[in-house]
């Protein structure tokens, strides 16, 4: 697989820029969108995460604004289960009076920003830019993944183990040792897995390895 440049980060071009609005309140919900649309997104509206999590795999990319009410939790889970889901998905977290240590938290959990509410829309359209801005990058990353998982799908488990290894930082011979194998058979190997997975040097491999969260384990380099 051919390593992603700027450039092709750069040619992701969305023609709408859409807001998915979450929000138990349902005047405060349709005033907000009705207030968006006329900055000239295009918005859906959703009473809870619940709803928004089930539909997000059919959804196009765009932005989260998610409310978080009085007596409705920290809403953590939620942005852990939709970007689990959707990771090209930016979320800005919405709360009354939030605090340092509830924004801190929002953060952690993915969330690109913590707005108050109510908040001017002059502030709402400054994190809506920044949520844009990196929404290509996103979207590149989540497409890599989905190609990464298919080219992972041909290697057989035995290759899933040597590149682990590899990962690891093994060498041939400690790979062939530790796998019980030859030398010339774990060779073998790591040509059918840079041609499956379409890598022509080793820094790409590690790359594509990392990128796709395929790492050694500690008993793997042990």
């Amino acid at each position: 697989m051919p390593e992603r440049s700027g450039r092709e980060t750069s040619s992701i071009v969305f023609k709408n820029r859409v807001a998915y609005i979450v929000d138990s309140d349902a005047s405060y919900r349709r005033r907000f969108a009705l207030a968006l649309r006329h900055q000239g997104l295009e918005t859906r509206a959703f009473s809870g995460g619940g709803d928004l999590i089930e539909e997000a795999s059919y959804l196009p990319a765009g932005c989260v604004l998610l409310a978080v009410r009085a007596g409705e939790g920290d809403g953590l889970e939620t942005i852990r289960a939709l970007l689990a889901q959707r990771s090209d998905m930016p979320v800005i977290v919405m709360r009354v009076d939030p605090t340092i240590r509830e924004a801190v938290q929002a953060l952690r959990a993915g969330a690109v920003d913590c707005l108050a509410i109510p908040c001017p829309m002059a502030k709402v359209r400054l994190a809506l830019d920044y949520a844009y801005e990196i929404l290509p990058a996103k979207v590149a990353h989540q497409q890599f993944i989905g190609e990464a998982a298919a080219l992972r799908a041909h290697l057989t488990p035995r290759e899933e183990d040597v590149l682990k290894r590899i990962v690891a930082g093994m060498t041939n011979r400690q790979i062939a040792h530790d796998l019980e194998i030859g030398v010339r058979t774990v060779e073998m190997h790591r040509g059918n897995i840079m041609q499956k997975l379409r890598m022509d040097n080793l820094v790409a491999l590690i790359r594509f390895a990392t990128l796709a969260g395929i790492a050694g384990s500690d008993e793997d380099a042990a």
